[in-house]
């Protein structure tokens, strides 16, 4: 498969960034001994991306997403240096926002670029690939990152990290694929008839014809029933992820308040193993490929049950199979979510994932918010099923939904009503 080499190149950069997450961390906690500090500087990142979520879809869409990949990767690169001489706690969050900022329209080009990069028969393999590497380079990011900053100081972890958004960059200049602007103005205006007659140079034309590509992803989704309902379920599920990021250290804790950043590295390694494991079977099975929708909605249920399962006890015994178990769930949900969000119409797909971007950190938001205010009353555990026992309800209401959606489409294409229904077009 052509550019395969790249996928393993994001990954060193994806790695870069997790070892980054974790000195960062700890290096404004020991500046402050504020747990406020430290949350603070998870958020900046998170509302960094929320605040460019929109704009990085409409950008992607407008304009050549290879160059945007290739800017913003230099970008970090340099922003990430910034920290070596210039450690203070303030600088930390104004280049953790930087960086969401930024990474932002990266990511939301990269992922509506990948059907054009390696061809639309490739999707479910290709995904496979991205969550099996995304799932290692998380496991090895997460225990290296400490490691490393023990034996080479902070500086060394961030100067990594650095390199490899230079390398990503460097890749990507010379990766050639068809990589024309995905919608020219000329042709994507419907609705922004007004931006058209304003001069193009003015702000007010630029805001309009942002506006105006907007209400045409509004009004796209109001056609796509079954990609609305993915959708609201995918902001539910990213909501409920709250619970277990913030248990997860405290599970790790409660396993061997010792030990708990090897617990901590054992329960994500093991996530880790069934997330790669399952990513080497689905591309094997054809039924993942022509339904990639509903298997999403089935999927987000088993992967909030095996997240509760992994809460349940305190045995080491049952919580590493349980994370093993969530892995292979979690590796087939985000692997056919994407599946579903590439395979829209490459004029508007950036914007999809504008969307999905905008989903993603407002869900993490809220249930970062939601999660500790829950343990004031509640314990780990019961903190966790009510979370992850709202995304199942979301899920299990989402299947309903998309099944009354597709057999109402398939009657009225029986009945002559409508014309024949591209499943690919709302996720199978």
């Amino acid at each position: 498969m052509k550019n395969k080499l790249y996928l393993y190149v994001k990954a060193f950069s994806d790695l870069g960034s997790r070892m980054d997450t974790i000195v960062l961390g700890a290096l404004i906690y020991a500046a402050t001994q504020s747990v406020g500090w430290l949350s603070a500087s998870m958020a900046a990142g998170v509302i960094g991306g929320l605040l460019s979520g929109f704009v990085s879809g409409v950008v992607a869409d407008r304009f050549d997403r290879k160059k945007i990949m290739i800017v913003t990767d230099w970008l970090r690169c340099g922003l990430i240096l910034l920290l070596i001489p210039f450690p203070q706690p303030e600088m930390i969050l104004l280049v953790r926002f930087l960086m969401g900022l930024v990474g932002s329209f990266f990511e939301v080009s990269y992922n509506a670029e990948v059907p054009q990069i390696y061809g639309d028969q490739n999707l479910l393999n290709v995904n496979a690939l991205i969550s099996r590497l995304g799932a290692v380079s998380m496991v090895i990011g997460f225990l290296a990152g400490g490691v490393l900053q023990d034996q080479l100081g902070y500086e060394a972890v961030l100067v990594i990290d650095s390199l490899s958004f230079l390398l990503s960059a460097i890749a990507l200049q010379r990766m050639k694929w068809d990589h024309a602007r995905a919608a020219p103005p000329e042709a994507n205006d419907a609705g922004s008839d007004t931006a058209a007659a304003l001069p193009k140079s003015s702000i007010g034309s630029v805001l309009r014809q942002q506006w105006g590509d907007l209400k045409e992803v509004a009004a796209f989704l109001k056609t796509q029933t079954a990609l609305l309902i993915v959708f609201m379920v995918f902001l539910a599920d990213t909501f409920g992820a709250g619970s277990h990021n913030l248990g997860a250290p405290l599970l790790a804790e409660k396993l061997d308040p010792n030990r708990q950043a090897l617990f901590y590295g054992l329960i994500w390694a093991t996530w880790g193993a069934g997330n790669v494991l399952s990513t080497f079977i689905m591309p094997k099975i054809a039924w993942f490929r022509r339904h990639p929708g509903r298997i999403y909605l089935l999927a987000t249920p088993f992967m909030s049950l095996g997240f509760i399962g992994m809460f349940a006890t305190e045995q080491v015994e049952w919580v590493l199979p349980a994370s093993f178990a969530t892995g292979i769930a979690d590796a087939i949900a985000m692997t056919t979510l994407m599946t579903v969000f590439q395979q829209t119409e490459n004029r508007i797909r950036g914007r999809i994932f504008g969307v999905s971007a905008v989903l993603n950190r407002l869900g993490f938001g809220l249930g970062f918010i939601a999660a500790p205010l829950i343990m004031e009353k509640l314990n780990l555990f019961e903190m966790v099923i009510t979370l992850h026992g709202f995304v199942i309800a979301a899920a299990l209401i989402g299947i309903l939904l998309y099944r009354t959606t597709t057999v109402n489409a398939e009657r009225k294409e029986a009945h002559g009503q409508i014309d024949p229904v591209d499943e690919t077009a709302v996720g199978g």
